[in-house]
């Protein structure tokens, strides 16, 4: 029997362990109850995005890491960041007419970095973000940076069309009704996809020559008539951008030099119906150029055209961040105001919510919202993404 002195250091030791224990049970008692009241937070797939929420789509390259690049979602009201797609390597991505599908064309390797090539166009619901479905491209899907005329959708939703570089040049036409490859048409010397309202398979493409060249197809991919329409760029001396706007099936281009060409892609000829250069003698002289990554964003409603621009413009410039905003009146073709717009790379029009214009900073990949017609700066957002070059507002 071993007797426990009561002032021993031993003794104390050892009370105090007693009711250090108790105390700990007392605790876990009282987690025990607590637990049984608690229920952890479970992460959610497929939460639908709010029914009246403007939707504003940024396309981000992931220059750094091309195998993920990303697609951001954003509220169109403020900015506020609402959602992520995966868009695999060099991903494009476009709407269908009625907003309510995502389609992303992209590339994946079966070893991440290496390994069989697979093509895909992957189908999103616009609402929830989860993937619906998906169609296997012949491998051989232009590896670009964002474009906004390398996937289009035919004017009723029924078609994709698909720009395709090996670097010979085609188009892959996607049934969207039966998720399966309807054709591929060869689209030699041309290059960028512009769909006719008019004909669902229907759509014109721009070619070296300095000209438009339409094909329109049969129900089963054939191609039932292709023509040309007359010369009105010179690639050489003043080569147009590849993003056109369309208004009421006539297209919108603008070359590197500042010249506005409008174009009825509707019938199975293309028309040029005018060409007007848009940069006042003054400016001209100062070297005012369109510039950018997307310079171009139209206003329906107004019959607006904004063009991104920079000055001290030279060959080789046509990618430069603007420095202003301009507004071109589509009827005349005449500038009819002008705003600053530092390093503005991409530029979007709001079409189903307020009507702001949305600007991509291409030196900090930031969003910003500007009210028009006065240009007033509604929001800046933090950088989306690491090398953002697109921007979309359905």
């Amino acid at each position: 029997m071993i007797s426990i002195q009561r002032g021993s250091r031993w003794a104390l030791s050892l009370r105090r362990g007693v009711a250090a224990g108790a105390a700990m049970c007392a605790l876990g008692a009282a987690g025990q109850a607590m637990a049984a009241d608690f229920e952890p937070e479970r992460l959610k797939d497929g939460v639908a995005l709010p029914a009246d929420m403007p939707r504003v789509y940024v396309g981000d390259f992931s220059i750094g890491h091309l195998n993920d690049g990303r697609v951001h979602v954003l509220d169109g009201r403020d900015g506020k960041w609402a959602g992520i797609v995966d868009s695999g390597y060099s991903g494009q991505y476009t709407l269908s007419p009625d907003r309510k599908q995502l389609y992303v064309a992209t590339t994946y390797m079966t070893r991440h970095t290496h390994g069989e090539r697979h093509d895909m166009v992957e189908i999103y619901d616009a609402d929830t973000l989860r993937m619906t479905g998906d169609v296997e491209l012949p491998r051989k899907r232009a590896q670009a940076a964002y474009l906004k005329g390398l996937l289009r959708t035919s004017h009723d939703g029924n078609y994709l069309f698909v720009q395709n570089a090996t670097p010979a040049t085609s188009i892959s036409v996607v049934d969207l009704r039966r998720k399966a490859m309807l054709a591929e048409v060869p689209s030699a010397g041309c290059w960028g996809i512009y769909p006719s309202s008019a004909e669902a398979l229907r759509f014109s493409m721009l070619c070296g020559d300095g000209k438009l060249a339409t094909v329109t197809l049969d129900e089963s991919g054939k191609v039932a008539q292709r023509a040309v329409s007359t010369k009105f760029f010179d690639s050489g001396d003043d080569p147009v951008f590849v993003q056109s706007e369309e208004l009421d099936g006539r297209y919108h281009f603008v070359t590197f030099t500042g010249t506005l060409h409008r174009a009825d892609l509707r019938g199975p000829q293309a028309v040029i119906e005018q060409s007007v250069s848009f940069v006042p003698e003054a400016d001209r002289k100062r070297g005012w150029r369109p510039g950018g990554y997307q310079p171009l964003a139209l206003d329906a409603q107004r019959k607006r055209l904004m063009v991104g621009m920079h000055p001290k413009g030279a060959e080789g410039t046509h990618k430069y961040p603007a420095r202003e905003i301009w507004t071109l009146d589509l009827a005349s073709g005449k500038r009819v105001a002008r705003h600053k717009a530092p390093d503005a790379i991409a530029l979007a029009m709001g079409q189903s919510g307020p009507r702001y214009l949305y600007a991509l900073n291409g030196a900090t990949s930031q969003l910003v919202g500007y009210e028009l017609p006065s240009m007033r700066k509604v929001f800046v957002t933090e950088a989306v993404g690491t090398a953002s070059l697109h921007v979309e507002a359905p």
